[in-house]
């Protein structure tokens, strides 16, 4: 078997990076006002834009695979600490959630919140305290092949049902993804 690695995507980094320098733009520019409240408005989006802008330079210079897929199970690098094991992978699902392409995973009780990075474990903890907990892989920022995916992922589960999910985007929800992702 074959390892299957998603890397970062070039194209969608720059334009995260794009987007950043333009809410640091907008930013100054509201800084700049005479009244109080835009002004504040601008303190919020130079925070907002220079967090973005660092997650996104952060991501462009970042060579490594953030998901790693082999023969022991599935790491994300971006939101865990350990791999998950194949055998702890109850089901999985290529869909679509808030208009983002995604990869749920219903993982067993067996795999312990402390596998989870903290920001991940915060921001998730209702996902994670249910039975089984499901964890959601992001897939949007990263350059996939989405038939090489599903061609991997249904041979490492017999019950796992490709889905093409750009077709599951239609209208104003793929209009959204592309802008953003």
């Amino acid at each position: 078997m074959i390892n299957l690695k998603l890397y970062f995507s070039l194209p969608k980094m720059i334009k995260l990076l794009m987007i950043s320098v333009l809410i640091v733009l907008i930013g100054l520019y509201c800084f700049k006002s005479d009244i109080h409240t835009v002004r504040m408005v601008g303190v919020l989006e130079l925070i907002l834009g220079a967090v973005t802008l660092f997650v996104a330079l952060k991501s462009l210079l970042d060579k490594n695979p953030q998901v790693v897929m082999d023969e022991s199970g599935i790491m994300d690098n971006r939101i865990l600490k350990n791999s998950i094991a194949w055998h702890q992978i109850q089901k999985m699902e290529l869909t679509v959630v808030n208009n983002q392409k995604v990869l749920k995973l219903n993982v067993s009780d067996k795999f312990k919140n402390e596998n989870f990075k903290w920001l991940f474990a915060k921001t998730a903890a209702v996902r994670l305290n249910q039975n089984p907990k499901t964890v959601l892989l992001n897939l949007d920022q990263l350059k996939i092949n989405y038939s090489t995916l599903n061609g991997y992922l249904a041979s490492r589960d017999s019950d796992f049902i490709p889905n093409d999910v750009n077709k599951n985007l239609t209208g104003l929800e793929k209009f959204l993804n592309k802008l953003l992702y």
